[in-house]
């Protein structure tokens, strides 16, 4: 099958990861990438076809130049990376013209209601951060101050105290109590009703990139991510992360799409980027999914282009 794919947000580490998987396995699909930046500022764009420049996903005219562009291009398949961007593609799923690689808009919905895991999280030995009332904030100790609908570090802030909320008081942050533990990051691929993961627990993180994770197997979280593609029918890859904390594991963010330190787990033998474009070209992601270890341990550095240059 001739494919051709749309990666937009292509800038981030998530776009670059599938430039890279596409470039290694499947240099015969048509890769075009999108992103606010033109190309010589967007690695991932040495790896296509072209590079788009669009506004940004929640500018008014941002899904009709999409559809202009998925059009003039013939795109078979579209990958929105940003997580408002995945919901707002989720709700315009029967209006664009080319397939939306992204799962339901309900699971986007709920996956961006941080605040609101607790009512409908319904797992054994799986528990959510405490919600704290503004006035029952704690006078010491850390707390947590999370935004709705954000995403990465930008939606996540660890404050020592309660002397530090008032500003975010002011923009309609949510505040949890701190959980003192390991955290992990969850790597899940649904497929025929199953899912096959990877289990990342954060060994070391700079300005909130992973860049050393020992990958390990834990059947509470397998049976945690079975429960979201059960629940809200999933079929598409996604991620979520918890923290362990007296051999409970807490819910504290859900992505409704792969994230860039998901290529850590394509080192033990599950490539999820490679999978996803190896389903959406019609065949069996389960090549790309083969874990090499029971655990291992995988560390991460970056990598230098130059992207263009005046003599």
């Amino acid at each position: 099958m001739n494919l051709s794919v749309l990666i937009t947000a292509a800038g981030t580490g998530t776009g670059y990861a599938y430039a890279l998987a596409h470039s290694r396995w499947f240099p015969q699909i048509a890769l075009f990438t999108a992103d606010t930046n033109p190309a010589e500022l967007v690695s991932a764009s040495l790896f296509s076809r072209q590079h788009l420049v669009l506004p940004s996903s929640d500018s008014a005219d941002y899904f009709e130049l999409l559809e202009s562009a998925l059009q003039a291009h013939a795109i078979d398949a579209y990958v929105p990376l940003i997580d408002s961007e995945v919901r707002a593609a989720a709700a315009r799923r029967g209006q664009l013209s080319t397939k939306v690689a992204c799962n339901g808009l309900d699971f986007c919905n709920v996956a961006l209601a941080k605040s609101r895991y607790g009512d409908w999280l319904d797992v054994d030995g799986v528990l959510t951060p405490r919600l704290l009332k503004e006035e029952a904030l704690p006078a010491s100790g850390y707390i947590v101050a999370k935004r709705d609908g954000g995403f990465g570090g930008r939606a996540t802030r660890v404050l020592d105290d309660a002397g530090q909320a008032a500003p975010f008081l002011r923009e309609g942050w949510s505040f949890y109590e701190h959980i003192d533990g390991s955290e992990f990051t969850v790597d899940c691929f649904p497929w025929d009703g199953q899912v096959l993961t990877s289990v990342r627990q954060r060994l070391e993180v700079k300005s909130g990139v992973c860049s050393k994770a020992r990958i390990v197997r834990d059947p509470a979280l397998d049976k945690l991510a079975m429960f979201f593609v059960a629940r809200f029918s999933l079929s598409e890859p996604f991620c979520f992360q918890t923290r362990l904390a007296g051999g409970v594991h807490y819910l504290i963010d859900i992505n409704p799409r792969l994230g860039a330190g998901t290529a850590m787990s394509a080192l033990n033998g599950t490539d999820f980027f490679a999978a996803h474009l190896a389903a959406l070209s019609g065949e069996d992601p389960h090549l790309f999914l083969r874990p090499r270890f029971r655990e291992c341990v995988v560390t991460r550095q970056y990598t230098e282009y130059l992207m263009d240059a005046i003599e």
